[in-house]
């Protein structure tokens, strides 16, 4: 008789199990996918954070404004000739 009782306990809690399992793994499978939601939302937001960095780094060091040194300044070459520029050759 005692051997019925507990296969009986055992049954009982399989139903119940089965009844509840459902609405228990709806709920596990929810609190799961707004754990995955926040991570995915986290990196998400880093990577655009880290992005405006960059982007705010490569503006700066554009404007960044030098010294001056003599020794680096290219002055403009002019690529047109002298009879264009109305300037008479001279023979040496």
């Amino acid at each position: 008789m005692n051997y019925l009782i507990c296969f009986g306990i055992v049954v009982a809690a399989g139903c119940v199990l089965t009844f509840v399992s459902n609405g228990f793994a709806y709920a596990m499978s929810r609190m799961l996918e707004a754990g995955f939601e926040f991570v995915e939302y986290r990196l998400a937001l880093r990577a655009h954070e880290r992005r405006s960095m960059r982007r705010d780094a490569q503006r700066q060091v554009a404007n960044v404004v030098t010294a001056f040194r003599g020794g680096e300044v290219a002055l403009p070459v002019n690529r047109r000739s002298t009879q264009q520029l109305g300037v008479a050759r001279v023979a040496a």
